[in-house]
């Protein structure tokens, strides 16, 4: 009896640990390693994460306010971010829903002499010093994600035993809301003035045996980002082109409780149009880095990953540091570890 005891118990926590590999945050950066995987019908995530951005665009144009880029600028931004998610059922096919809240605060600092006019407020010429912050909440976002290959419904933990991923399709649809703190006088603003949002379609591959400690997978998500017009920046109106990002992770378990990532990130488009006319150079931003994930509890996880640009754009040097806290519980699997606890 002790056997089959055992090995009841070890799918319960599997599940949960499945759970918390799906808990990324969702912000306009990448998703993270394993953010795609599937956890079992009515569980649900909350995370809480920590973002730090330091970019050097000091020599270079690009201009994209929801990666926090600014032209001729150095940039600090340090951002919490809360998100909540439940696995469910959609037409048969495991699904996501999620809701994501943001705030922080941005630093930077502008060298006027090569900053294109139209970026800076009015009264700020060239060769005068220029810094702008911005602190408060940004833009909550809502997802819906959708598998549409490769992974039966996931009711019970009979299922999960069950599963022997390959390749899976997924399909996400992201939307923000423009309730973020704004100032159309500033150039630097937290909130973007705009709905935008993302269409993505997860892939990923599965191999090695499907059991904690000898997981693998290779992940690459293209997705495109879309913004609608911003009619008070600094008293003119910006619009930008579809923003165009492809990411990519190569994950391995390193022990049932450890595992890592390499991890890939490329931007591209997002060409600014201010009052009609171009400006600035279109974002490319090419991002290596890694992520370490260890899950400390049954239900809880903690995870830290770190990206730099080592392509894309010479004179735009960034990195990004983000480190999240996850808890994830599902109401069925809590009920059975209690009776196996003999509680």
């Amino acid at each position: 009896m002790k056997r089959p005891h055992g090995y009841s118990l070890f799918w319960v926590l599997f599940s949960i640990v499945i759970l918390l590999s799906s808990s990324a945050p969702v912000l306009a950066t990448d998703d993270g390693a394993r953010a795609y995987w599937k956890g079992r019908e009515g569980t649900q995530v909350f995370a809480f994460s920590y973002l730090r951005w330091d970019i050097n665009a000091a020599g270079s144009l690009q201009f994209d306010p929801a990666h926090y880029i600014y032209p001729s600028s150095d940039i600090e931004a340090s951002l919490f971010l809360a998100m909540w998610g439940r696995h469910f059922t959609f037409f048969n096919r495991p699904s996501t829903f999620s809701l994501a809240l943001a705030g922080g605060n941005v630093d930077v600092d502008v060298d006027t002499n090569v900053a294109p006019p139209e970026f800076l407020p009015p009264g700020v010429v060239p060769g005068s010093s220029f810094s702008q912050s911005a602190s408060g909440y940004a833009d909550p976002n809502v997802s819906f994600l959708v598998n549409l290959h490769g992974t039966p419904r996931l009711k019970s933990n009979v299922d999960l035993l069950n599963y022997e991923p390959t390749w899976t399709l997924d399909a996400q649809v992201l939307l923000s809301v423009p309730i973020g703190e704004y100032d159309s006088a500033k150039v630097v603003n937290l909130g973007l003035n705009r709905w935008w949002g993302r269409i993505a379609f997860p892939m990923k591959y599965h191999f090695g045996v499907f059991s904690r400690g000898y997981m693998s997978s290779f992940e690459l998500i293209p997705s495109v980002w879309l913004f609608a017009e911003n009619d008070g920046f600094v008293g003119q109106t910006l619009k930008n082109d579809p923003l165009w990002q492809l990411e990519a992770h190569l994950t391995h378990d390193f022990t049932t409780s450890f595992f890592g990532s390499l991890d890939v990130l490329y931007r591209t488009g997002f060409q600014s149009e201010i009052n009609g006319m171009e400006v600035g150079d279109d974002v490319e931003i090419g991002n290596v880095g890694f992520t370490f994930s260890y899950q400390v509890t049954d239900n809880v996880s903690l995870r830290t990953s770190y990206l730099s640009n080592v392509f894309g754009d010479d004179n735009l040097d960034n990195s990004i540091l983000k480190i999240m806290f996850a808890y994830g519980w599902n109401p069925a699997n809590e009920n059975a570890k209690k009776l196996m606890e003999g509680n």
